[in-house]
């Protein structure tokens, strides 16, 4: 997003309304801040009203500038108040989803659909924000049907892949509904102009439901097309910082495929170009696992640790000790994990609390090989 879509000049006429902040949620001294703001994970978008501290929109996943300079629109406007109709409904809805309540602000999204008709211009935003509160808020039945009745009939955007993705998500093994949803999956990959993240994304929601569900030939047949789709991407970024992002995702179709050995050359480059990022280091960790090379993976999991800073280090010193494991070196594992737990309780209490618990689980099978 950072390499694509915030450098836009569209962003520019936003200048002066608005006092722009970029956490970083894994560092420890933004815990406060992440507890407080952030639902469903990264990328998220938070519109906070200066004069209560409260967010009044919070949006999870990537968009678009224009789609960007909506959501703020409706962020200022929720602020400054004076809306009403479906447009107040949805503002209310928002401010619901900002105080992390999606079960209340998904009532509320779907009277402003109701409320708002057919030719509401705030439509298609108002489907793809009830469905994502569906999920986070847990009315699992409500998300599916919310995304069988309405995505066949958005245009074919990003609101619609995601309004998909999510429904795909909530859908049940071997439902109708799940059925119609993957129908629309396999339309939406194929959707021109919407942002990697989100194409990439979906294949891979798409391939890891035909493999939940046993069809591991539609299954491989969706993790290729991701594949070339990705590659097709990595050859069209011109700089290491936008590639990364496709990078993680390389990674994931790779293990997915069962062939690592198709990422690691463009892990090995993104090192080289990356040197202080963590990143890099511990996706070669993952690759060099796969194919058991063993002290490689070793050696890339030192490096990420030494880069790695906040929940994220504390996790690869799990990696470190499972890949111990894997080499039949109990004392080495041990260590690993001991040091990993030494660590999480530099972490705020939550964040290192669930990291020492895992650590801890690990480490019993660890002490029992010696």
């Amino acid at each position: 997003m950072r390499s694509n879509v915030l450098n836009d000049p569209a962003l520019v006429k936003l200048a002066g309304q608005f006092a722009w902040l970029s956490i970083d949620s894994d560092q420890p001294a933004n815990q406060k801040f992440v507890d407080k703001f952030a639902t469903g994970g990264v990328p998220l978008f938070v519109v906070i009203d200066p004069a209560t501290g409260r967010a009044v929109l919070n949006w999870y996943g990537t968009a678009t500038a224009p789609q960007l300079i909506k959501l703020m629109g409706d962020g200022k406007r929720a602020m400054a108040g004076g809306v009403t109709g479906a447009d107040a409904l949805l503002a209310r809805g928002d401010e619901f989803n900002g105080d992390k309540k999606p079960e209340d602000a998904a009532k509320l999204y779907e009277q402003a659909l109701e409320m708002g008709g057919k030719n509401w211009p705030q439509r298609t935003r108002a489907i793809e924000s009830l469905v994502m509160a569906d999920q986070f808020g847990r009315r699992i039945d409500a998300c599916v049907n919310t995304a069988v009745r309405e995505a066949p009939g958005m245009p074919r955007d990003r609101s619609f892949v995601n309004t998909v993705y999510f429904g795909l998500g909530c859908a049940a093994s071997g439902s109708p509904e799940l059925r119609e949803l993957e129908k629309l999956a396999e339309e939406g990959v194929k959707i021109p102009g919407i942002l990697g993240d989100d194409t990439s994304s979906l294949y891979q929601q798409l391939s890891g439901i035909y493999r939940r569900d046993k069809d591991e030939a539609d299954a491989t047949r969706v993790a290729n097309d991701w594949l070339h789709y990705l590659q097709e991407q990595i050859a069209k970024v011109p700089t290491a910082e936008a590639r990364m992002g496709y990078d993680l995702h390389l990674v994931s179709v790779a293990v997915f495929l069962h062939k690592p050995e198709l990422a690691v050359a463009e892990v090995e480059r993104a090192e080289r170009e990356l040197p202080g990022d963590y990143n890099p280091p511990r996706l070669a960790a993952t690759l060099y696992r796969q194919m058991r090379r063993y002290d490689d993976a070793l050696a890339a999991v030192d490096r990420a640790i030494q880069k790695g800073y906040g929940a994220p280090k504390a996790q690869l010193y799990y990696v470190k000790g499972q890949i111990l494991e894997q080499k039949s070196d109990a004392e080495g594992a041990k260590r690993a994990y001991s040091e990993g737990i030494a660590f999480a309780r530099t972490l705020p209490d939550e964040t290192g609390k669930r990291i020492i618990a895992q650590l801890e689980k690990a480490a019993k099978p660890a002490e029992g090989q010696k």
